[in-house]
């Protein structure tokens, strides 16, 4: 096995979301079906008069390391994040403010907002967010690769200070990450400071009195309940026994909840895109990849394929973001009339009468586009089912192969393909970096462009006032080249019965936000 491809297995199972199922033999949570229709539920389903979460035993409790929904949810009321990010993702300061960076975004100062005293009396402070920060640089799964550029950090008692490699004036961004005590590593679970504290037994999270907000909290209890397969959890949920879950409607782990629920959907950095090999027959022609930016219907899949949890996106940024650049991205939208007028530009034209669409390369070349997608999700299949028929239209033809998870890597591993759909969970700054840098073990487009690697880091290390316009730089480049194609971002879902809960505000890095302010109606 290729290094390249053993860095593909691994990157691919955490920071590209996963596309097919997997081996369900070692991972409970992968039982869960794509599809289960939930039960009719009222108000009444809160009947046990308890608020309590679901936890999966098999897997951590430590929320650096935790990857299951369910025990991520838990972890969000017993450990607090360095900071939170908006559904905007804009900065929410917690324990640290916004910071401040250095002129060329180097070097940050945050403030260490005192009063944060974890569950054993003793209070956070920067020794316990430096350990943190290095046990979530260290960690190959929940955080992989948010943070290449760190360098190294130091603190005195008021601040927090990090170094990097490469400046980011966004670098703040990456910290809604959680805080353990200083050398609890290996302590199940560690020490947290959030609003709640394990039991001894685990079966329930007691408030916390050191908590700065304790007497806001809406319960003094959490009740702690433990299933681990897709029924179970869908069962006990839609019978009132579980009363808070996320989801993830587009995954394989979605577990079909009843739309009489409340569900409240939230923005992630979920990406997906289209590429291209760039050394294949057609994919080595910019012309032909520009022409299919145009080639996309990014409003059917989201509003129908994905059926509203996901927002379209004509560039690699969420639309929620205050430097989204809606004008430029909105003329970008699918048209197939600037699609075919591109082709004829590039030279890719009917030359020889038959109604299909050629290339030439010392005579006029018959085209068949190779597009791999992965066959274990309806929305991917769809988009790459109609883009072949508006293809067919225009007289090129397009072959669509829906390929397992293995044979869709093997593919992308040895180039056997020309585009290829994919999804992957960027940076919350919006570093494009492991798509684009030629020595990324997730670019497989073939291309040795370095310039691409040059107008992220411009875009990541300029001010605020000139990222709007250092980011429409970085598309034009990237447009300019056809390099990716961006399709729009997926929705994840935080889902509690109807009339029982209100305040709800879930963000990408804590669903479960602003606990302190919520209404919860037992009786």
């Amino acid at each position: 096995m290729t290094r390249k491809l053993l860095c593909l297995l691994l990157a691919f199972a955490m920071l590209v979301l996963p596309a097919c199922s997997r081996n369900t033999a070692s991972d409970p949570d992968s039982l869960i079906p794509k599809s289960t229709q939930g039960k009719d539920v009222t108000r009444a389903a809160q009947a046990d008069k308890l608020f309590s979460l679901n936890w999966n035993e098999n897997y951590s409790l430590n929320p650096i390391l935790a990857t299951n929904h369910s025990n991520q949810l838990v972890c969000d009321l017993v450990f607090e994040n360095m900071l939170e990010l908006g559904d905007d993702f804009t900065v929410i300061p917690n324990i640290l403010d916004e910071g401040l960076p250095n002129a060329d975004a180097t070097y940050w100062t945050f403030n260490i907002e005192p009063g944060h005293v974890f569950h054993d009396g003793t209070p956070v402070t920067g020794q316990d967010i430096r350990y943190s920060l290095e046990r979530a640089v260290a960690t190959q799964d929940r955080f992989r690769g948010r943070f290449a550029s760190y360098q190294g950090s130091g603190y005195d008692e008021a601040h927090f200070y990090v170094t990097l490699g490469i400046g980011d004036t966004q670098f703040a961004k990456l910290l809604n990450i959680p805080i353990i005590k200083s050398g609890t590593m290996d302590e199940k679970p560690p020490i947290g400071s959030g609003p709640y504290t394990f039991d001894e037994e685990m079966t329930k999270l007691v408030a916390y009195e050191g908590y700065p907000g304790y007497n806001d909290l809406p319960i003094k209890e959490v009740h702690l309940v433990s299933y681990s397969t897709a029924d179970e959890i869908l069962s006990n949920f839609e019978d009132g026994v579980i009363d808070a879950v996320t989801n993830d409607p587009s995954s394989y782990t979605n577990l079909g909840y009843s739309s009489s629920n409340e569900i409240r959907n939230f923005n992630t950095t979920n990406l997906h895109y289209i590429m291209f090999n760039e050394e294949g027959l057609i994919g080595r022609y910019s012309g032909f990849r520009q022409a299919m930016i145009y080639a996309f219907d990014r409003a059917n899949w989201a509003n129908n394929l994905m059926h509203g949890n996901a927002v379209a996106s004509s560039v690699p940024m969420h639309p929620a973001c205050p430097d989204y650049p809606a004008d430029y991205a909105n003329a970008l939208n699918y048209n197939l009339d600037i699609c075919r007028v591109v082709l004829e530009n590039a030279g890719i034209r009917d030359y020889d009468e038959d109604g299909m669409l050629e290339y030439m390369s010392g005579s006029a070349q018959d085209i068949d586009v190779n597009f791999i997608v992965c066959s274990d999700s309806s929305a991917k299949t769809g988009v790459a089912r109609r883009f072949a028929q508006d293809m067919e239209t225009l007289g090129l033809k397009v072959t669509v192969r829906e390929l397992t998870w293995e044979d869709y890597l093997k593919a992308l591993e040895e180039g056997d393909f020309d585009m290829y759909y994919g999804e992957v969970k960027l940076r919350n700054n919006f570093d494009l970096t492991e798509l684009l840098d030629p020595d990324s073990d997730l670019n497989y487009s073939r291309s040795i462009d370095t310039g691409y690697v040059v107008m992220i880091n411009n875009y990541l290390s300029c001010a605020d006032a000139q990222r709007p316009i250092i980011y429409q730089q970085l598309c034009d480049y990237i447009n300019a080249n056809g390099a990716l194609i961006s399709i729009g971002f997926e929705d994840q879902q935080l889902i509690v019965h109807r009339g029982v809960i209100r305040g709800l505000e879930p963000n990408i890095g804590n669903p479960l936000y602003n606990f302190q302010n919520w209404e919860i109606m037992l009786d």
